[in-house]
Order: C-alpha cells, then sequence, then structure tokens
C-alpha cells in the first residue's frame, strides 16, 4: 500500500521545475540516413548482384524512415532533408550509387542540428 503524500508535499513537488525534454525533428530520418551511407560503402565493395539487393535493402530503409517522419508529422520540419532522401531513393533505383551517397550526405547535413554544427 502506498503512503499518502500530504497536501505540503504535493504543493511542493508540483513547484518543481520539470526537465524539458526536447526532440530533434527527423531524429529517425537521420539515423536511417547515417546507416544507409555506411551500408553503401559496404556495398561499393561488393559484387553487381549483392550490390542491387542491397542498394534494394537500403532503399527500402530509407522509405520506411520517410514514412516513420510523416506519420509522426515531422515531414514539414525536415523537408530540405526529406527532398534529399527522395532525390537518393531516386539515385538508387536508377543504380547511381554515387550519386544516392551525394543525395545522402546533403540530407544528413540538412539533419543536421545547428547546435552540432558549431561544434564541428
Amino acid at each position: 500500500m502506498k503512503p499518502r503524500t500530504s497536501p505540503e508535499h504535493r504543493r511542493l513537488r508540483a513547484e518543481l521545475p520539470r526537465p524539458i525534454l526536447a526532440l530533434t525533428p527527423g531524429l529517425q530520418l537521420r539515423r536511417a540516413v547515417d546507416i544507409a551511407l555506411v551500408d553503401l560503402q559496404k556495398v561499393s565493395q561488393a559484387e553487381r548482384t549483392e550490390m542491387l539487393g542491397a542498394m534494394r535493402r537500403v532503399n527500402d530503409n530509407l522509405h520506411g524512415a520517410l514514412a516513420h517522419t510523416a506519420a509522426i508529422g515531422e515531414t514539414c520540419m525536415v523537408a530540405a532533408a526529406v527532398q534529399a532522401v527522395h532525390a537518393a531513393e531516386r539515385h538508387l533505383e536508377a543504380s547511381e550509387l554515387s550519386q544516392a551517397r551525394v543525395a545522402l550526405t546533403t540530407a544528413r547535413d540538412r539533419l543536421t542540428p545547428p547546435s552540432a554544427r558549431d561544434l564541428s
């Protein structure tokens, strides 16, 4: 059984500042882009048949991250990065590996919070 909390204790607890939770828009998309860049680096050293399958998987993962971003309402907050990821998807579908990497690097730069850029 839980002990009763006095009204004074409840009042003091209510007055305590609560920690602020600041979420970074596009965090899930950023993670997917980072993973895609690593995966594409590995792909460039693979054989052609393995490369096509890996590029399809990367494209599928990016598509899922875009869907997640849209589902939680962040697309408009990271629109420039979303456009770059869409460009990367088109390049992957066309088997244009280097252009896909450039688009993903652009997306990653656009998803990097200004505070993290200042530290670089």
